[in-house]
């Protein structure tokens, strides 16, 4: 068993905001790496990896850096551990470091993780080195300098516990104010494994079923209405093998996978035909971006050899190893959103927290076309793309799917702000315990008849349960609409609950648009369990929406 304290992890708060001032920054002169940048620009080139990307997979920036959308005026900040080597070549023309409260702890991989998902937002263009960022003239704010106005947070630091942890209060106030700050977060690289080596132990919890070892929904700030979670899609436009899945998500970045080349690979191992044994996922692109300095630090680092620019010494493209090939995660594509963000706020600065929000859904791409149900022993464990009754399309795997620059900045040039905010009141149900049945559809539903009439946002729940193996459980939320939201997979991995399972908060964001108003349903199944209907009940649960009041 992986002990809950292997999870905990203190994290620093970098701020972001607007800033007051625009900032330079032409996009006129080549970048040599950024024709290897296949997530702004995807034609299914040669990139640093033996698989080729899939032709389009990329941000659709289109025109936009030719119309002089690069962010300029922006500044964004991130959360990470350390803050980003402050002299990157690519980089400080766009960091602001005044003020910064980080202490010089000189961390080299938390610094090389902050420079390089600072980079992928704001690396500098048109100077002739390195690649460029998704918004080549934002600023990147370094420390809690309070004395920027705050719109926007970036956290990288994606991570799920494997249990769902208690929930004290927040703070409502706040989303009624439309400039409050908006929090871009990570989902998390829990689909494989919870930590490095424990893919056997998830393996063996999921019963290779296909559902996510740990959903994103076990973090509290993943549950929160003023995030945006992201979920990360490959260079074949397929969700990375990495990325935590859930009813939380909001919208996918592109996070890709390994990014190594066989032949690199080769050439440092004892017998050469050992780089033959890795999974084919470890040959496709990964995010080129900015590395800590020189060829002693970061991932680009002497001695290793993973592809063409990761080869651990200086190259005719990179003579500096201050670049690499290898970046990816959910931390990768968090960033890529966050800068399309800055896109945004450079044509509308006046958009609220929630109108960024509705325009990255309404305009973002399907993509895994095929994405099918995950079928075990003949039940549904997790639903694919569903269109719900307002005609949106929504996965657990990718939120309402991979973000799009050029329609979202497009959208955002004129866009009439959302109406005032409503937050309902929590319903309850009846308090009639319901038993939790074993692998039928057709049992285990609780009802809660929701007075409030609300055009939805996001509704979040609570519940409580007698269950102690919550891995055993299937949790489905269904809307008057009749639209099915799984809010927990069966067979994810979660630590028993000797004293009964509950949640004290989770969410769901499937039911965007739809009418609240009306009977809804919760229904939990134990698909493992034979006995479970007469050991096990929901003993409790309770629903609350947010959105826009109907007339």
């Amino acid at each position: 068993m992986i002990s809950f304290e292997r999870f905990v992890r203190v994290k620093v708060v970098l701020f972001v905001g607007v800033a007051l001032t625009s900032c330079g920054g032409e996009t006129n002169t080549t970048d040599p790496l950024y024709p290897y940048q296949w997530h702004l620009k995807n034609t299914g080139q040669a990139v640093f990896a033996d698989i080729r990307p899939k032709p389009g997979i990329d941000l659709n920036m289109g025109t936009l850096y030719e119309q002089g959308i690069t962010g300029k005026g922006i500044t964004i900040g991130i959360v990470e551990d350390d803050g980003p080597y402050s002299e990157h070549e690519d980089l400080k023309a766009n960091l602001r470091v005044e003020g910064s409260t980080y202490p010089l702890q000189e961390n080299d991989h938390a610094k090389t993780h902050a420079t390089a998902m600072s980079a992928i937002i704001a690396a500098v263009a048109g100077n002739g080195i390195g690649g460029r960022g998704v918004a080549p003239s934002a600023k990147i704010a370094v420390g809690m300098q309070r004395n920027i106005p705050v719109r926007v947070i970036n956290n990288s630091a994606g991570g799920q516990p494997p249990l769902f942890l208690p929930n004290s209060d927040s703070d409502d106030a706040s989303l009624h104010v439309p400039l409050t700050p908006l929090i871009v977060k990570a989902a998390g690289n829990s689909f494989l494994e919870i930590v490095p080596g424990s893919e056997a132990e998830c393996d063996n919890a999921t019963r290779s079923s296909g559902v996510s070892c740990v959903v994103a929904n076990t973090d509290l700030l993943s549950n929160m209405p003023i995030a945006i979670v992201v979920g990360a899609v490959n260079a074949l436009g397929e969700k990375a093998s990495y990325s935590s899945t859930g009813s939380v998500l909001w919208v996918s970045g592109l996070g890709g996978e390994k990014g190594w080349q066989r032949q690199y690979l080769s050439s440092q191992e004892p017998i050469p035909e050992k780089a033959q044994r890795y999974p084919a996922r470890y040959f496709s692109p990964a995010i080129v971006t900015a590395d800590g300095p020189g060829c002693t630090k970061g991932l680009n680092k002497q001695g290793k050899q993973y592809n063409a620019l990761d080869s651990g010494s200086p190259s005719l493209i990179d003579p500096s190893c201050n670049y690499t090939a290898m970046a990816n995660g959910t931390s990768s594509a968090t960033p890529m959103v966050s800068g399309v963000i800055a896109l945004m706020l450079q044509v509308n600065p006046r958009l609220s927290w929630r109108d960024i929000k509705y325009i990255l859904a309404t305009t973002a791409r399907k993509v895994d076309e095929q994405q099918q149900d995950i079928r075990w022993n003949d039940m549904t464990l997790e639903t694919g793309w569903t269109r719900n009754a307002a005609g949106h399309l929504f996965s657990n795997w990718y939120g309402f799917g991979l973000v799009d620059a050029t329609r979202a900045v497009d959208m955002a040039r004129n866009f009439i702000g959302l109406p005032n905010l409503y937050i309902g009141s929590w319903q309850a149900d009846s308090g009639t315990a319901v038993p939790i049945p074993y692998r039928r559809e057709d049992a285990g539903f609780s009802p809660i008849d929701m007075r409030d009439n609300v055009k939805i946002e996001t509704v979040q729940l609570q519940l409580k349960t007698t269950s102690k193996n919550p891995g055993n459980l299937r949790i489905v939320l269904i809307s008057p609409s009749g639209t099915r939201s799984t809010i927990l997979p069966a067979l994810t991995y979660l630590i028993p609950t000797p004293d009964g399972f509950s949640i004290d908060l989770t969410a769901s964001n499937a039911f965007l648009d739809e009418p609240s108003q009306g009977r809804w349903q919760l229904q939990i199944v134990d698909m493992v369990e034979p006995s479970s209907e007469t050991s096990q009940t929901l003993t409790f649960w309770k629903l609350r929406v947010l959105g826009r009041e109907l007339s």
